[in-house]
C-alpha cells in the first residue's frame, strides 16, 4: 500500500487548481495557458500555424485544452 504524504496531496491539489473549469478557452486564456501572448496566437491563426482552434457562432475563437496540450507535446503547426 502506498503511503499518502502531504507532498503527494499538495501535488494533486496544485494540479487540480491549475485545470480550467471549462476545456474551452478564449484567446487570452489560451495564451496564458501556453505562457504566450494573445498577439502570438492571433499571428499564428493568420499564418495557419499554432494550435487548432474553433469558431463559435462564426466569430468567437475558442481553443480546446486537449488541442493546446497536443500542440505543446508535438509541436504541431
Amino acid at each position: 500500500m502506498t503511503e499518502l504524504t502531504i507532498e503527494a496531496i499538495r501535488a494533486v491539489v496544485r494540479e487540480e487548481l491549475g485545470r480550467p473549469v471549462s476545456p474551452w478557452l478564449d484567446t487570452e486564456a489560451a495564451a496564458a495557458y501556453l505562457g504566450s501572448t494573445p498577439g502570438t496566437l492571433k499571428n499564428w491563426r493568420a499564418t495557419g500555424q499554432g494550435p487548432k482552434y474553433h469558431f463559435v457562432q462564426s466569430r468567437l475563437v475558442r481553443y480546446h485544452v486537449e488541442e493546446l496540450d497536443r500542440f505543446v507535446r508535438t509541436g504541431e503547426r
